[in-house]
């Protein structure tokens, strides 16, 4: 029996856990916490929407309930010729055909600076971002706004510090800004010059704070330049069929890859989820020695910011609305993400 081992439990490989057959396959998840927390739904955590329980996802129980092998394990790295995936606990394991999809990464935390990536960070982070006398969130992006929101709304004494640009000067910045300032978040529109507390810049006072946490965009995690794979800036490097450049046995969805043919399709769960039915086809294809499918990306997708309870800002290409109907579709489309992972 031919077997497929998943390293990660992200989006895409969730549905390959529910979705993959079991007949003449034996399939193997590899991931290092038990639970999956759904990025979609963090600024709902955030803001009391939510509990930690409404957010995640039992793994092991989900592969236990679709007849596959669960181990909780972290990789370390990929022998892509040998066919051997070697985990932190010393354990080696073998597969005939491979798949990543263990998302992207922020910067090494100490006592100051936090991080929500991996993602089974982030019950801590948000419980001492929620405790700090002076919390910081770094980061001019949808997340970095969403979650801004959020704290503020739950009452967490948030400094947001962004770009002069809001969104990378997407129309519905000004939305956003107006949002931001009804809401009375404190704001500063100047990167720091480095990420060492007290904060410091060029035009503003420096700052100090207890609990930085930064949403800046993706890191490539160490598992690929430390495999010694294909990279560019430490993302794995994949054609149209989600195959390692220099490996055919290796595939990778998500954050943690990039499609040489579209390097600007953004690092988010939205494009995991798109890859999710390809990816599953191409891994079973590849066994079978069939052809493989192409992914090809949307051009536009709908992105919805909760911008606090029953306040949304959604934005489809250059177009954006701000209404409550927009929460309401989140919270629904959230929602019933979860409730197909329900074990």
């Amino acid at each position: 029996m031919k077997r497929i081992l998943l390293i990660g439990a992200g989006h895409a490989h969730l549905n390959c856990i529910t979705e993959g057959p079991t007949e003449d396959v034996e399939w193997l998840i590899l991931n290092a916490s038990t639970y999956q927390y759904y990025s979609g739904m963090y600024s709902g955590l955030a803001d009391g929407t939510y509990d930690i329980d409404e957010i995640r996802i039992d793994v092991a129980a989900l592969c236990h309930a679709n007849d596959k092998q669960f181990i909780k394990e972290t990789v370390i790295k990929i022998d892509p010729v040998e066919k051997v995936v070697f985990g932190a606990s010393g354990r080696r394991y073998t597969y005939d055909v491979v798949s990543t999809n263990i998302g992207s990464f922020d910067w090494s935390e100490d006592t100051t600076r936090l991080s929500i990536k991996p993602n089974y960070r982030l019950p801590d982070t948000l419980k001492r971002l929620q405790q700090a006398k002076r919390p910081v969130l770094i980061g001019s992006g949808a997340a970095a706004v969403e979650m801004a929101a959020s704290f503020k709304v739950a009452g967490v004494p948030i400094t947001l510090i962004t770009d002069p640009e809001l969104l990378a000067g997407h129309p519905a910045a000004e939305a956003v800004s107006r949002r931001l300032k009804d809401l009375g978040v404190h704001w500063i529109r100047e990167r720091p010059i480095d990420d060492e507390p007290p904060l410091r810049f060029k035009q503003h006072p420096p700052i100090d704070s207890d609990a930085i946490i930064r949403l800046t965009g993706a890191k490539a995690p160490a598992l690929f330049a430390d495999s010694k794979l294909f990279t560019e800036d430490g993302f794995l490097l994949v054609n149209e069929q989600l195959q390692a450049l220099d490996h055919p046995s290796l595939f990778a969805a998500g954050d943690a890859a990039t499609i040489v043919a579209y390097p600007e399709i953004p690092k988010n769960g939205v494009t995991a989820v798109r890859q999710a039915p390809i990816l599953l086809k191409n891994l079973l294809h590849f066994l079978q020695e069939e052809p493989l499918q192409s992914y090809r990306p949307q051009k536009r997708y709908l992105t919805i910011l909760s911008m606090g309870p029953r306040h949304a800002v959604s934005l489809y290409g250059k177009s954006y609305s701000t209404n409550r109907l927009g929460w309401y579709l989140k919270r629904w489309i959230d929602q019933r993400f979860m409730w197909k992972y329900r074990p």
